[in-house]
């Protein structure tokens, strides 16, 4: 197993490292299956970063971390989000929101977005799996969930990530149909308690 810290790059962008390191590190990230990743960490993290859209936060090898080196091995990026459930039908909101107060007159609810989640190219899933990476969105999520509330996560996905990852995780579409850019809407309900215990 390797040895990782995961580190909000916004804590990395108040300390002494040059902007431009870090940007060299996002570079070498690579994601031959999911190239949004690699484009998302090269052009926008930083952006959505600094103007406080989303948080992203890195897996960086710690031995090379203790050299001064950013080698990433994988990330995520979490946000606030509303839900858009106005064409839901009754039942379909029942299903998706459960006991949720005023549940029926909604046209929207708040969610926590998962927007990125990946690992790179030369990082095998041997030494951190999917699930890993998950359980630690998850975590980090929690702690927002704690002071603010909240239990419901969406993300988009393509219809192969549903089928060889997120289905076997908990996670349900939303709608049956993909969306305009090819994407499945996936969302999951979390009891953030077993994160709070530990």
């Amino acid at each position: 197993m390797i040895e990782y810290e995961i580190i909000p790059l916004g804590e990395i962008l108040k300390k002494e490292y040059e902007q431009q390191k870090i940007e060299d590190a996002f570079k070498k990230f690579s994601c031959c299956r999911e190239t949004d990743l690699e484009d998302f960490l090269t052009h926008r993290a930083i952006p959505y970063e600094k103007t406080n859209y989303g948080k992203t936060h890195l897996f960086i090898d710690s031995r090379a971390l203790s050299d001064g080196q950013f080698n990433i091995l994988a990330y995520f990026t979490i946000a606030q989000n509303s839900l858009d459930i106005s064409c839901l039908s009754p039942k379909r909101k029942r299903k998706v929101l459960g006991e949720y107060p005023g549940r029926d007159r909604l046209n929207s609810v708040p969610t926590y977005l998962i927007g990125q989640l990946g690992r790179c190219d030369q990082c095998p899933k041997e030494d951190l799996n999917g699930l890993q990476i998950l359980n630690e969105c998850y975590h980090a999520i929690s702690l927002a969930a704690r002071v603010v509330g909240g239990n419901l996560i969406v993300l988009e996905c393509r219809e192969h990530m549903f089928d060889k990852f997120y289905n076997n995780q908990g996670f349900k579409k939303l709608y049956d149909e993909l969306n305009d850019e090819g994407l499945f809407t996936l969302y999951k309900k979390i009891n953030f308690n077993e994160y709070w215990n530990n």
